[in-house]
């Protein structure tokens, strides 16, 4: 009885490893599920960006970290014969880095609005000479290294001589925030009066976006110190759990089913408080004022009904 129930929990540990594994490479490699974007494709965004918000050697590096979690996962497993020290060495090693680096870190959101500020005020420059608005984006020689993608989206829709408003509405989509929403709702305002003042605008456009990065940079340094407290708690934590289960007499409580069943909540427990001290640290986003992909797909749905 005792080896079907831990056949049946080291199945169970196997296939979280393995389900966890492969969602976080489908999702770093950018697939998107055929249906709909649900629940799961909020939690999809949420990954990507907390690796995203990841120092650069971390980042770049990250799939390899995961090889290396699944491959210390299944080591830990192997020696220890329990299939819960197997994926309680797997998460301790692909969470490592999220523990080094707390949530919360304005840096990259940071970044991100002073290359749009950036961005705003080259098109303000070129758009100052009389040039269409359509033609200032797509001729643009130097776009800012962190909107390469997204512009570079925008101008190849704009190249293939999609509606300009249409363009404009994805451009909010590939930004995906309130600043997004903003300047997406200038270009189509703009389509309307085609006035003289987009340039002014612009300029406008990038001071408020500057500010904002400003702001934010003071408010990331308070935030820090709640950082520093998450990861210190979290070290400690992971130490302690670390020397209970490499001491054989202190382990000896877990060499057993119940005692891998209790492990695994006490396992789960700890990842949810870790969850909530990185979500105490993260700055909440700004509500959208435009409608998203999947909002405007259930509107005409709606309508086609």
């Amino acid at each position: 009885m005792i080896s079907s129930y831990l056949s049946a929990l080291g199945m169970f540990a196997g296939v979280v490893v393995a389900l966890g594994l492969t969602g976080i490479v489908a999702a770093l490699r950018g697939w998107r599920p055929a249906t709909r974007r649900s629940r799961r494709g909020r939690i999809r965004g949420r990954l990507v960006r907390a690796v995203e918000e990841l120092p650069p050697g971390w980042r770049d590096n990250y799939r390899l970290l995961l090889a290396g979690a699944a491959g210390a996962g299944a080591l830990m497993w192997a020696v220890t014969g329990w299939p819960v020290h197997g994926l309680l060495a797997f998460a301790a090693v692909a969470g490592l880095p999220f523990v080094l680096y707390p949530g919360g870190s304005g840096r990259a959101e940071i970044a991100r609005l002073e290359a749009i500020a950036e961005w705003l005020q080259q098109l303000a420059s070129v758009r100052a000479g009389g040039k269409p608005l359509e033609a200032t984006i797509v001729d643009l020689d130097t776009v800012p290294a962190l909107l390469e993608r997204p512009v570079g989206r925008l101008a190849d829709r704009l190249r293939s001589g999609m509606p300009a408003r249409r363009a404009y509405r994805e451009l909010a989509d590939d930004l995906g925030s309130r600043i997004g929403d903003d300047i997406a709702q200038l270009f189509i305002d703009h389509l309307t009066s085609r006035g003289p003042g987009l340039a002014r605008a612009l300029s406008a456009q990038a001071a408020l976006v500057a500010r904002q990065s400003a702001d934010l940079r003071d408010i990331d340094a308070e935030r820090a110190k709640a950082r520093s407290e998450a990861r210190r708690v979290s070290l400690f934590a992971i130490t302690v759990v670390t020397v209970i289960l490499v001491n054989g007499s202190y382990a000896q409580p877990f060499a057993t089913p119940s005692g891998q069943l209790g492990l695994l909540v006490v396992g789960v427990l700890f990842v949810a408080s870790l969850l909530w001290l990185r979500r105490m640290a993260v700055l909440e986003d700004e509500p959208r004022t435009l409608l998203t992909a999947e909002e405007r797909a259930k509107e005409i749905e709606g309508e086609e009904a």
